[in-house]
């Protein structure tokens, strides 16, 4: 037999309340007529983000700083251009193939 705790409980509702409100708030916020001007600057900063959180990482644990450096680089500029996530995305991969087959070894 298992032994339910607090904590153990205190994490399933925690689990369980960021999926609902992660799933949920895009559903409440499409019903909204105009959104708060805070909310707005921040839905547009999430691309970017969500691109930081995958690139940054990787890119200095596993690669040579040379590569790590353009990569990171190629990424900030375009996402400050207003480049597409997508296309932002497929560009640095690229650049790192594309550096990862030129490096010698």
């Amino acid at each position: 037999m298992t032994n339910i705790t607090l904590p153990w409980i205190l994490v399933c509702l925690g689990i369980f309340l960021g999926t609902y409100l992660g799933r949920a708030l895009p559903f409440w916020f499409s019903r909204m007529e105009s959104l708060p001007e805070g909310v707005k600057r921040f839905l547009e900063v999430v691309p970017a983000a969500a691109l930081g959180a995958l690139l940054f990482p990787d890119s200095f644990l596993g690669s040579p700083a040379v590569i790590a450096a353009a990569v990171v680089s190629l990424a900030f500029l375009l996402t400050l251009r207003g480049v597409g996530l997508t296309l932002v995305v497929l560009l640095t991969i690229s650049l790192a193939w594309g550096g990862f087959a030129l490096l010698p070894g």
